[in-house]
């Protein structure tokens, strides 16, 4: 805005679903793998670690998945870059860590993952992709940076972030969404949690893909209308009751 700079690049999952008024999103390149990935100490998959096995991940939203599929599992707090994380492995404090496999393939970490399916951990809202953001009616920057859009990956994220807009989300609150445009279409599937992984409304759209914010708009309702409103209004109590605390 203070046109120190034309172009800035962010990922998607950490840009506000209400973007500034005097911004827009330039170019959506194409998605990396959005897929939550497990690293252990020996290669196992989150089936085959032994019970009340530590993992660690700074995510609500891992959490409270990774409990509704094995609620033995002991969920610790995991901060700091890529290095630190992966020492906490080597001190013998955690059995394993989970991470998103886009930032560790933009880290460069070669080592042993074991993908996390779908049906265990949906991802974080645009997850995998990058948004990049220019000034509006900036036409000389758009034209630099149309290049490089993905109109798929641009439609499925669309649909993603409105879903979280209508559910009025955030890195608090456990919700986990991925979309995909199949031809014509976009299928979006989409899960509200509760923080101890007991509680969740899991449910998917289908529609054509010109209407992406519509169907994540429709799926979102229909989500609160079946038990997501609960779940999210006893997590921002609970959230707002540990700040009256402070």
């Amino acid at each position: 805005m203070e046109k120190k700079i034309d172009i800035a690049v962010h990922s998607a999952k950490d840009v506000p679903t209400e973007i500034h008024g005097e911004l827009t999103v330039g170019a959506t390149p194409k998605r990396k793998d959005p897929h939550d990935v497990l690293i252990s100490n020996n290669n196992a998959t989150l089936k085959e670690l032994p019970k009340n096995a530590r993992i660690g991940t700074s995510s609500l939203r891992r959490r409270a998945q990774l409990l509704a599929f094995r609620p033995d599992l002991k969920v610790l707090d995991l901060r700091g870059n890529l290095d630190t994380r992966l020492k906490k492995l080597e001190t013998d404090t955690m059995e394993a860590i989970i991470l998103a496999h886009a930032g560790l393939i933009r880290m460069g970490y070669s080592g042993q993952i074991s993908q996390i399916p779908f049906d265990i951990m949906l991802p974080a809202v645009g997850q995998g992709s990058l948004y990049i953001e220019i000034r509006k009616h900036d036409n000389r920057i758009e034209k630099v940076v149309s290049g490089i859009n993905d109109p798929e990956t641009r439609i499925a994220v669309e649909a993603e972030r409105a879903l979280m807009a209508r559910l009025e989300g955030g890195c608090q609150v456990p919700i986990g969404a991925y979309a995909q445009v199949q031809g014509n279409e976009i299928y979006l599937e989409a899960i509200i949690c509760s923080v101890d992984g007991i509680t969740a409304v899991r449910d998917n759209h289908r529609g054509p893909a010109s209407q992406a914010v519509k169907i994540g708009n429709e799926l979102a309702q229909r989500m609160l209308e079946n038990g997501g409103m609960k779940i999210l209004n006893e997590i921002r109590q609970e959230f707002q009751k540990n700040i009256n605390h402070i």
